[in-house]
């Protein structure tokens, strides 16, 4: 999909950006021991605080946030420090100097890269300036500068040289939300209105709260507030809290200071009222994916058994990839394209689908007879990996044509172009051999499947550099033509890239860069509205109504660049949204919003904080305007904590019509439905792993036959499946049915922490065995060396579960003597169960592994401690608390 699995499990795994979990301890530790004085006297971020440098995306169509790294120092001087990422703001000095060998990025007020000094250039080593170069600091901008004592190691250089360009969109992050220049650095004595409330926020009363606090207030200096017009009541220490009356719909509330009737400041609330709310249960949709499942779902019952855990858990229907991005089809009645199927993929981490079973039959079968509804998911205009791909070598015309800084000037193939991170494969959605294929590839599933609607995703341009074929450019030149406007130079009229000395590029817009925009958008839109006619015809030929629907991501703001324009057409930008390019929004544009010819959209609100969850939510709301049902689509992996997990689902089914999970392989049923069910998530079972090198100690796992995600060390049994359904870069050890080690993935690797050559998981889950899978954070190395350490191949390893103890811990039990009870599931090989209840060996029944012993208990807290041996290796242990009544 938009945000491909590949992409959300190996961005973690490979991109600096995964890296800011293991960098926040030790961020705030650095910040701690220097203890960094912020020059200028000013109020700053408390020292414990988080501050990060987050870069644009590699991808801004599929990610919405970038690679991240702490920022050490602020305005501060660093003459005789090291090894560091430092920001100036222009309170600090007017122009900052930049030495030999350091690396520095200017940033306006808007978050847009000026210039970058010293960048590095498609990955290689800077070319350095010959002299200290002087930087002016944009008036409400600022300046990074990174200084290290190595580039190709420390780290702190190589992040600005290689992740930031001119015209990037950037962010700053404290404690991980997103924040202003003037959250970071206030001003030092000027009067300022600082919200505390969400600045942006969904609604379905008729008044919202605003609230924060004038910064630098004094009492009696004439100092005034409103909103919307209205006098606000400042308290003594210049805190404030109004309530503000709504009108249906998206209310725009300035929050205005004035200093004796002038104005000094302003903030603006944006608050959309959400009228149309339904009373009936809200959709909660599973996506999944083809690349990652289609290997295993390799029968029937495999189907049957994910489809039946998702019912279970609360889930509605299904988005099942029946294209995945290579271009092979995931169902078998092809008449009309003759689309190979998923089973002829060939990739190391693909390769392995059944070629007898029709997955999308199955899913239709088995959902349906669960009462599940099947949606039918396309990656519309890719076609192919940068390894294989079903049907586009056999039409290399198809190809987009890229016009990149990479190439020096040339237009090329994606393929063969030079730019950087290539996956995905993308055709020319302006050819119009593209366009009949891909219309077929829908009708051919709609005609010959009982689905219950279909799915567009990547139904866009790859980037803001494509397509610039010979076809493209004939339409381009007709659609100016209707519009009286002449194309002159190609690819000039639209941009230009020109190169400075040391070969950075720059982007020089044409006369017609605002027509490039609409014109690709109108493309876009015209395809939806194509196959909304096929989808009608079809859903009265059949007397169904069939469900078109579309995937994009929430940052609608930088989609224009892909060619998205999923707003109303009524949609009317109001520069207190704050978008990037204002330009964009002219009439030709807003008429290529297309959301008129679907029936629901799902937009990804794939942000990893919930407050940032609910902005895009809301600026969805904004730009559908309620005129077709908005699922928030939420990305499993960035919530996986279960707390934060039941707030953001329901948040999200509040503010809006539905939910979309992404996607199967990170799913913890048991986790989702206690978040649908609005509940706290127990873990009523401890899993435990015996270590060969000491039979007195274990390693506790995370969860039991669950798909991994990130700080998981699971373990896999054959009730999964037969293989664990990860992703590369984890480390997993196969135990046989007797009990030994088999087989290792990536032990090595991970004791060296050198990744290459890498082992894919996805390990075969032994019959009578299991699998112990670990995953870290990218950069992270906990877990990982932890298993690669302790086992090795032929090693003697048990495993199992201990269940029962959460009846005693923290309860209060009247009498002298308790009974403790609980049961041992050992998971694989394993004969002999002994289980010893502070020291003393309880009561085990041979066959079920249920034990039971009599403890004396006296008044207050009593303490006792669970072991489990198997075998004579320990696998569990566990102290509960009894509280003992008074007597």
């Amino acid at each position: 999909m938009g945000l491909n699995v590949h992409f959300l499990k190996e961005r973690w795994n490979n991109s600096e950006m995964a890296k800011r979990f293991a960098n926040v301890f030790m961020a705030v530790c650095l910040m701690l021991a220097l203890l960094p004085f912020y020059g200028g006297g000013q109020a700053q971020a408390a020292e414990a605080d988080v501050i990060e440098v987050e870069a644009a995306p590699a991808d801004g169509s599929i990610d919405p946030e970038g690679p991240r790294k702490p920022i050490d120092y602020i305005n501060r001087d660093l003459a005789g420090l090291n090894n560091f990422i430092a920001l100036f703001s222009e309170s600090f000095s007017d122009v900052v100097t930049v030495p030999k060998f350091a690396v520095a990025v200017q940033v306006d007020a808007s978050f847009k890269v000026l210039h970058v000094v010293n960048p590095s250039i498609n990955g290689a080593t800077p070319v350095w300036e010959p002299n200290p170069v002087d930087l002016p600091v944009p008036a409400g901008g600022f300046v990074l500068l990174a200084q290290d004592d190595s580039y190709a190691t420390r780290g702190f250089k190589k992040f600005l040289a290689t992740n930031f360009k001119i015209g990037d969109i950037i962010k700053l992050r404290k404690n991980g939300e997103v924040v202003a220049l003037a959250d970071i650095i206030p001003s030092v004595s000027t009067a300022a209105v600082r919200i505390t409330s969400p600045l942006m926020q969904t609604t379905l009363t008729g008044s919202a709260t605003v609230a924060g606090s004038v910064v630098n207030y004094t009492y009696g200096q004439g100092y005034s507030l409103s909103a919307c017009g209205t006098p606000v009541d400042i308290a003594a220490d210049g805190s404030f809290s109004q309530s503000v009356a709504l009108t249906a719909g998206t209310n725009y509330i300035d929050v205005v200071l004035s200093q004796d009737g002038r104005e000094i400041d302003r903030k603006s609330v944006i608050v959309y009222w959400k009228t149309n709310v339904s009373n009936e249960p809200k959709e909660v949709l599973l996506w999944v994916d083809q690349g990652t499942n289609a290997k295993n779902l390799t029968t029937s019952e495999s189907v049957l058994r994910l489809l039946t855990k998702a019912k279970e858990a609360g889930i509605t229907g299904v988005v099942f990839d029946v294209k995945g991005y290579e271009g092979f089809a995931s169902y078998k009645k092809n008449d009309l394209t003759g689309r190979p199927y998923v089973s002829n993929m060939t990739g190391p981490n693909r390769a392995g689908a059944n070629p007898d079973l029709d997955l999308l039959e199955e899913f239709i079968k088995h959902g349906h007879a669960l009462g599940l509804k099947i949606h039918a998911a396309m990656n519309v205009f890719a076609e192919g990996s940068m390894e294989e791909n079903a049907v586009l070598d056999a039409h290399p015309d198809w190809e987009e044509r890229v016009y990149r800084p990479e190439d020096n000037g040339a237009i090329v193939p994606i393929r063969q172009s030079a730019a950087p991170n290539k996956v995905v494969a993308f055709v020319n959605p302006a050819n119009d051999e593209v366009r009949e294929y891909q219309l077929k590839s829908f009708e051919e599933v709609i005609k010959n499947y009982d689905i219950d609607g279909i799915n567009l995703d990547r139904a866009r341009y790859d980037s803001d550099f494509a397509d610039f074929s010979e076809q493209t450019r004939q339409k381009f030149t007709q659609y100016l033509q209707e519009r009286g406007k002449t194309l002159g130079a190609w690819p000039d009229d639209v941009y230009k890239i020109v190169y400075d000395a040391n070969g950075q590029a720059k982007r020089v817009e044409g006369p017609h860069y605002i027509d490039w925009w609409a014109f690709r958008a109108s493309t876009i839109e015209n395809f939806t509205r194509e196959l909304r006619g096929i989808v009608d015809s079809y859903s009265a030929l059949k007397g169904k109504r069939i469900l078109m629907s579309t995937y994009v991501g929430s940052w609608y703001d930088t989609l224009y660049m892909n060619g998205i324009n999923w707003a109303s057409p009524d949609f009317r930008y109001d520069p207190r949204l704050g978008f990037a390019e204002s330009r964009i929004y002219t009439d030709d544009y807003y008429k290529t919003g297309y959301i008129r010819n679907l029936d629901f959209i799902m937009i990804g609100t794939y942000q990893s904080t919930q407050a940032e969850i609910e902005k895009y939510a809301t600026l969805g709301n904004i730009l559908t305007r309620n005129e077709i049902p908005m699922y928030a689509s939420i990305a499993l992996a960035n919530i996986a904590e279960p707390e934060l997990q039941r707030s953001v689902f329901q948040s999200g089914l509040t503010s809006t019509d539905g939910l979309m999970l992404f996607e199967y392989s990170l799913a913890n049923f048991d986790i989702i439905k206690a978040s649908l069910e609005n509940r706290t998530y127990v873990k009523t079972y401890q899993l435990g792993i015996s270590k060969p090198a000491d039979r007195n100690s274990f390693i506790e796992g995370t969860y039991l036959d669950v798909n991994r995600n990130e700080n998981n060390l699971n373990v896999f049994t054959r009730n999964f499946g037969t293989h664990t359904n990860t992703s590369t870069y984890g480390v997993e050890i196969s135990v046989d049915g007797q009990g030994k080690v088999s087989d290792t993935r990536n032990k090595q690797q991970a004791i060296n922490w050198v990744w290459s050559p890498i082992e894919p998981n996805n390990s075969p889950i032994p019959e009578g065995g299991f699998v112990i899978s670990a995953m870290d954070p990218s950069g992270v190395r906990t877990l990982r060396q932890l298993v690669a350490n302790a086992y090795s191949i032929g090693d003697t390893v048990r495993a199992a579960v201990l269940r029962g103890f959460l009846d005693y811990d923290g309860k209060t039990f009247s009498g002298k003597k308790v009974e403790i009870a609980g049961t041992v599931e050992v998971l694989g090989y394993g004969e002999d169960v002994k289980v010893l209840i502070n020291g003393k060996k309880a009561k085990v029944d041979k066959k079920t592994h249920a034990f039971w012993d009599k403890v004396k208990i006296e008044p207050g807290e009593n303490t006792f401690k669970i072991e489990v041996f198997v075998d004579g290796w320990k696998t569990n242990e566990k102290t509960v608390t009894l509280i003992g009544a008074n007597r």
